[in-house]
Parts: structure tokens; C-alpha cells; sequence
């Protein structure tokens, strides 16, 4: 009997992923492997004038990290590591040097400063490239966090740069992310059913109505109407009184359409409208 770390390509299954299909993960990145192959290599290009592509991209569970630049987002934490000859490599493109002397030179000391700064900027720049909007549809936005330790992950994706050993960066996952992922994949199986249609028609009604139930409108009550002809109306001057008839009921108007008519009362010193009756259309017997 074999174990499972002696069989290629079967996983160990744990207790707790049981219904979830961790093993389509891969083939959830790899299908976006052509957006995401343009997109870090304009960015590396544009940003470090470094020319490197995407080559590969790999996904292993259950991944021991404590290295690795902690992140946050709405979701969770997720985490950035990068081999150190790549990052020395970036580093070098950036200022000019020759790379391999200096990586070699740089390789056996101690991590700088500038290393740090360069490793949160890929940091936060890489997520945002990877998980953009167009690509699933759900932008993650992320920023660092130097509070909390974590060392143990649910999923790490490896995105390989260059043919050489020591050229990848990593992207590490904690089970919120993961199961973000697994959701995207759920869904994508849905299958889209005459129900689901319907009911999609009838929450776009219901927007619809929502949004003419809450239009602005303005009621203007006419008080009172005059006749005038111009001669009568440059001939007025101070002091003058005109006299008015008041109707039994006053018309309401939205716009030019009259919606009803009311009588107009006071209590309190306010005016208030009452014995609202709508108005009669007349109708043509011709």
C-alpha cells in the first residue's frame, strides 16, 4: 500500500474540505492564465523596466509561510512572498546593474531597507493586478498589516516568471479567500433555469417600480386667476386693489395637468388641504 505523498497527482483530503472542490482551484486560475500573463508583464515592464513574463502558474494546499508580507481585505488575509533572486533581479533592472554579479554579491547578506519598501509595493500591486475586476468580477482591495502572525495557509498560488529555479512569486490564501474562489466556481455551474429568469424579470419590475414610486413631484394649488389686458397691466401703482373671486374648491396641479381639487382650511396657523375629490374628465357625446 502506497501513501498518498508517493501517488502522483492524488491529494490528501482532510475532514474539513469535504464538499468543497479544492482540487478545480488550479484550473479556476489557469483559465485566466492569458489576462493575467499581459497584465504583470506590462506592469513589470512599465513600472521596474524589467522584461518578465508569466510562465506557469501552480497551486498547493496547506502551506507553512511565516515570511511571507502579511495583508488584509474585506474578506480576510492573504499574503505576498517573492524568491530573493527575482526580487534582487527587479531591483537590479530598476537601477541599471548587472543582475547576476549583484545577485550573487547581494544574495548572502542580510535583507535592506530598499528590499522591504520593493517587496510591499509587488505586494500591493501584484494583488491588485491579479484580482482585478474584470478577471472575477469582485476587486480585492488590500493593504498591509504588521499586526498579526500567521504561519499556516489554506492555499498558495505560485506565479513562475522566468525559466531559471528561484523566479516565482507567491500569493498565499487563508479559507475566507479560498473559499471566495470556490463560490466563483459554484456558480459558474448554476445552471440558469427558466425560474431564475422569471425571477430576474421580476426583481427588474420591481426596481423599475421602486424607482417611479419615489419620483420628486410638486403639487401647486391655484388660489386665485385674474384677466388683464396690457393697457390695464402698465397702468398699475402702488396702492391699487384688484378684486378676486375665490372658488368653493381650489385646483391642484402637477405641471399643467390638474390632479384634483380641495379645499384649503387653517388650524394651528397652518394651511392644509381637506375634502380632496377628484377631478371629473369630461367626456365628449359628439
Amino acid at each position: 500500500m502506497l501513501k498518498y505523498s508517493q501517488t502522483a497527482g492524488v491529494a490528501h483530503l482532510d475532514s474539513h474540505r469535504l464538499g468543497r472542490p479544492y482540487h478545480r482551484l488550479p484550473g479556476l486560475f489557469t483559465s485566466k492564465f492569458d489576462t493575467l500573463e499581459a497584465r504583470v508583464g506590462n506592469y513589470f515592464l512599465k513600472k521596474h523596466r524589467s522584461s518578465l513574463s508569466l510562465k506557469k502558474i501552480a497551486c498547493t494546499a496547506d502551506i507553512k509561510n511565516k515570511h511571507a508580507d502579511l495583508l488584509i481585505s474585506e474578506m480576510g488575509h492573504l499574503a505576498f512572498d517573492i524568491d530573493r533572486p527575482l526580487l534582487l533581479t527587479i531591483l537590479n533592472n530598476f537601477y541599471g546593474l548587472e543582475s547576476s554579479e549583484n545577485t550573487r554579491s547581494h544574495a548572502e547578506r542580510l535583507p535592506t531597507k530598499t528590499e522591504a519598501r520593493l517587496r510591499t509595493r509587488l505586494a500591493l500591486d501584484l494583488c491588485q493586478i491579479l484580482f482585478h475586476q474584470e478577471a472575477w468580477g469582485l476587486p480585492l482591495r488590500v493593504k498591509t498589516d504588521n499586526s498579526t502572525i500567521i504561519s499556516q495557509w489554506a492555499y498558495q498560488i505560485t506565479f513562475t516568471l522566468g525559466d531559471e529555479a528561484n523566479s516565482s512569486f507567491y500569493i498565499l490564501l487563508d479559507n475566507a479567500h479560498t473559499d471566495c474562489f470556490l463560490n466563483m466556481l459554484r456558480q459558474k455551474e448554476r445552471p440558469q433555469s427558466e425560474n431564475s429568469d422569471l425571477d430576474r424579470k421580476k426583481r427588474d419590475r420591481a426596481v423599475v417600480a421602486r424607482l417611479i414610486e419615489t419620483l420628486p413631484l410638486s403639487l401647486n394649488v391655484k388660489i386665485a386667476g385674474l384677466d388683464m389686458d396690457v393697457a390695464s397691466l402698465t397702468a398699475i401703482k402702488p396702492g391699487d386693489i384688484f378684486p378676486l373671486t375665490l372658488p368653493d374648491t381650489f385646483p391642484v396641479f402637477i405641471g399643467q395637468s390638474t390632479l384634483f381639487h380641495a379645499l384649503i382650511v387653517e388650524e394651528n396657523d397652518r394651511l392644509y388641504l381637506s375634502d380632496i375629490t377628484p377631478t371629473v374628465s369630461e367626456t365628449s357625446y359628439e
